[in-house]
């Protein structure tokens, strides 16, 4: 069987065989009570909060600095660094290469079912953060709440896909990924100038705020921010997962294992 047969069958395989490790793990537990945290605002903010805010700006806020900053990356590089990290850390990840698969199979397979359950926590909480703020007053559009929430989707793509080729590549990725993903992203997406576009957040924020679909030039730290049409965007972002997919595959590939004793 040649490996453009192969590949997609062994992905497929293992994608299912690890869905429900993936799904009742204890990093999907805590992805559960992690996600709540953008909700549990929203409504503390619309409900307890006395009002004072309109349901776009907490919209807003929140969406930007919880959500898109905040819980995407953190559940990305929690959920994704678990592809073969998991495996190499627990000393086991010889195994899975004994079968006569595509290695690349075990990195795609393992991701995609990561990456399912972070969907299914990131679409959940984004959801719930847009129904309390459109039911308070001066509501944010259906439109910006949609394209927002695609954005934080995107965004759970490209830190876990980050996280797991990380995992592959460097011992401790968890602490790598995570420093990149809230030191150096953190940095470069709130400062001023051209350095913003070395970020993904520049990316991912241009996808809804280079629209019209809200008034999000009304956030402070988007002030001195010119962001790209969204369609710009979303091709240096697509560029950027495809070029990070074939890394993780190549890698894994590649790369000798070698458990210390």
């Amino acid at each position: 069987m040649n490996l453009i047969s192969a590949l997609p069958r062994a992905t497929w395989l293992i994608f299912r065989m690890h869905l429900a490790t993936t799904a009742t793990s204890r990093r999907a537990l805590a992805g559960i009570l992690f996600a709540a945290v953008a909700p549990l605002f929203a409504f503390l903010a619309v409900r307890i909060g006395g009002g004072d805010d309109s349901g776009e700006s907490v919209f807003m806020y929140l969406g930007v600095l919880v959500l898109l900053q905040v819980v995407a990356p953190a559940l990305g590089v929690f959920l994704g660094i678990g592809a073969i990290a998991d495996e190499t850390e627990a000393r086991t990840i010889t195994y899975p290469f004994t079968r006569p698969i595509p290695r690349a199979s075990v990195f795609l397979g393992r991701w995609l079912a990561s990456l399912l359950v972070l969907t299914v926590l990131l679409l959940s909480s984004g959801a719930a953060v847009g129904a309390i703020t459109m039911g308070a007053d001066d509501p944010p559009s259906t439109e910006a709440v949609q394209t927002f929430i695609g954005a934080t989707l995107i965004a759970g793509v490209l830190y876990s896909l980050g996280a797991a080729v990380i995992g592959v590549i460097f011992k401790r990725g968890q602490v790598i990924a995570l420093g990149y993903a809230f030191a150096f992203e953190v940095m470069l997406a709130n400062i001023p100038g051209s350095a913003q576009k070395l970020s993904l957040q520049f990316y991912l924020r241009s996808l809804f705020a280079g629209g019209d679909s809200a008034d999000w030039s009304s956030l402070e730290i988007f002030e001195m921010s010119t962001f790209l049409e969204p369609a710009a965007s979303a091709e240096r972002l697509l560029t950027t997962a495809l070029i990070l997919l074939v890394v993780g595959c190549v890698a894994v590939t590649r790369k000798q294992f070698v458990l210390s004793s």
